[in-house]
């Protein structure tokens, strides 16, 4: 008995074929063998043809997506919240500083940064906010070479400016 070996790469894997041959196999089935181990084509050049017509399917297709008709996307006209202007009322503590109006610029420096990263920039001017509150107080304990620090927190609801009209 007789085998025939033929490795043939599919897909990028190559697949090993063993067929057994008896010895009254003809010549005609061992060719089918052969044929069958490769793929069904039976020569080089067939299988460059079916490969060639493969590229060309695959380029036709790319080809046709490329022309196709592509829709614009859809653009909001209406803002995001409409009747809502304002965000939840809004706390936030500065740092100290030697005067209590530093401690309160500190305070609307500390309040801005909340307002951005909980709401958005367009909600984080402090000209735009409402019911705006202070509340201040010493926060050193004594005084160091005979200076006292405060510290403020500021309470306001972040507002979107109002709309302008475009160029």
């Amino acid at each position: 008995m007789k085998a025939l070996f033929s490795a043939v790469m599919t897909g990028g894997v190559f697949v090993l074929a063993v067929t057994a041959m008896t010895g009254c196999a003809s010549a005609e089935q061992q060719r089918r063998w052969q044929v069958e181990a490769v793929g069904g084509v039976s020569s080089p050049a067939d299988r460059a043809a079916a490969r060639q017509a493969r590229w060309e399917a695959r380029q036709a297709r790319e080809e046709w997506r490329r022309r196709q008709v592509r829709r614009a996307r859809i653009i909001r006209t209406e803002p995001v919240y409409p009747e809502n202007k304002c965000q939840a009322t809004l706390a936030a503590v500065g740092d100290q500083y030697a005067s209590e109006q530093g401690a309160q610029q500190e305070a609307d420096k500390a309040w801005m940064q909340t307002a951005r990263w909980q709401y958005g920039e367009r909600f984080m001017s402090r000209e735009n906010a409402d019911n705006a509150a202070y509340e201040c107080g010493r926060s050193s304990v004594g005084s160091v070479v005979g200076q006292v620090f405060y510290r403020c927190r500021l309470t306001a609801k972040p507002c979107s400016p109002d709309k302008s009209q475009g160029k």
